[in-house]
């Protein structure tokens, strides 16, 4: 598969190029993506570095980098932590940007030694700052199918035998082709992660929806989500169950759009009767999310339906007590009472936060889990955080007692 300089010989490139393209095609997160694109194309031209850019408008913005004498030397993660993504002019002062609107693929022998002529510049700040010596050079435009320019691959040095040496023009038209490959897949990661974004959007406004009819601000659903993320990150929770959790955490309550006005904004306490269809809302909620085969849906749906639960089992609906409670219906629970208490209502003012510790702790084994008590009352600093950057304001509040106030213009 190589040849004596380390680098993939041609006749073993097309196997290599089907293993890459299957391996792009079933890639769809976008950042997982781009650090493969970098890597298979450093092994392709046997680069010790590259970076990706993609073109976001009038700039190119910075995305990934890799560099392997780095990572040797320093440490990975420490490497990784020095690539802050940035952006630069989309013009041909830079090399990426050059090649982004030439459209073309530039081999550079020597980056300290482009002719005084050329539209563009190397800046070898990151080389001083960091004791790298970038030489040789070859940055790639990636190409969709419809030859738009989607981003610059730019590799840094090519070794052999140990030394850095010119990227060999034997692959140009490999590396080119492997690019309108990446341009594709990423154009498809974006789509997905745009898809995934709206359905995340929609949700978010499902959740809205219901509290609106409750009364209730956009930020009182943000507050939640975001003391349920934290109670649930200090709690052991990460990766991909803690979005699940702040998504779902905002879908709670979506079992409010099957219950009546005059139960929901009645001013003065219900009776049995009013308060048991109250409690059906969780319900309702559940029956709303039933069906989603993802984990998100499914979580959701658990949230919807367990969140009136309480640890002493004298909740709602099903009765349940202690570690029988769903873990997220749990959090959500502590969460959501711990807003309602703290923020200020249509109907009500806030309570002080010493009141809301006080009753927190007293309902500590009764209404909720002990050890998420625990978690809360040890970040209140955190939480406190949360609170101030989503606080309701005079507006959120007078669209209620007034719809008049709502404007055509605000809404365009």
């Amino acid at each position: 598969m190589h040849d004596d300089d380390g680098v993939i010989s041609l006749g073993g490139l097309t196997q290599q190029m089907i293993r890459i393209g299957l391996a792009l095609t079933s890639t769809r997160e976008l950042d997982e993506l781009l650090e493969l694109v970098l890597l298979e194309a450093r092994k392709l031209t046997g680069a010790d570095a590259g970076s990706v850019y993609l073109v976001d408008g009038d700039s190119l913005r910075f995305e990934t980098s890799q560099n392997q004498s780095l990572f040797d030397r320093l440490g990975e993660e420490n490497v990784r932590a020095m690539f802050k993504r940035s952006t630069l002019p989309l013009d041909s002062r830079s090399i990426a940007g050059h090649v982004a609107l030439s459209r073309k693929i530039l081999n550079i022998y020597d980056v300290y030694d482009i002719p005084s002529a050329a539209p563009y510049k190397f800046n070898p700040d990151w080389d001083f700052a960091n004791a790298y010596r970038t030489q040789s050079m070859l940055a790639i435009p990636m190409l969709d199918q419809s030859g738009v320019v989607v981003g610059v691959v730019q590799l840094i040095n090519a070794q052999a035998r140990g030394e850095t040496v010119p990227f060999d023009y034997r692959f140009t038209h490999v590396v080119s082709a492997f690019a309108s490959q990446a341009a594709v897949a990423i154009v498809n990661a974006r789509l997905t992660q745009d898809l995934h974004a709206a359905w995340l959007d929609s949700l978010f406004r499902l959740g809205l929806a219901a509290e609106y009819r409750d009364k209730e601000t956009s930020n009182h659903i943000k507050r939640v989500c975001e003391y349920s993320v934290l109670i649930a990150r200090h709690a052991g929770v990460s990766g991909e169950e803690l979005e699940h959790l702040r998504w779902a955490a905002a879908m709670h309550d979506c079992g409010k759009l099957g219950i009546s006005d005059a139960i929901l904004h009645k001013p003065e306490a219900l009776t049995p009767e009013e308060r048991s269809t109250m409690e059906y809302h969780t319900l309702v909620g559940a029956q709303i999310l039933q069906g989603g085969g993802n984990p998100l849906m499914k979580a959701s749906q658990s949230v919807a339906l367990s969140h009136h639960e309480k640890w002493d089992g004298s909740g709602y609906p099903r009765k349940l007590s202690g570690e029988d409670i769903p873990l997220f219906g749990r959090i959500v629970a502590l969460a959501d009472a711990f807003d309602a208490m703290c923020s200020r209502r249509v109907y009500k003012p806030a309570h002080p936060m010493d009141e809301v510790v006080k009753r927190i702790e007293t309902d500590r084994g009764k209404h909720f889990d002990p050890t998420l008590v625990d978690i809360l009352l040890q970040h209140l600093d955190e939480v406190d955080r949360i609170r101030l950057a989503y606080l309701d304001n005079d507006a959120d509040f007078e669209k209620f007692r007034n719809y008049s106030l709502l404007k055509i213009n605000s809404v365009l």
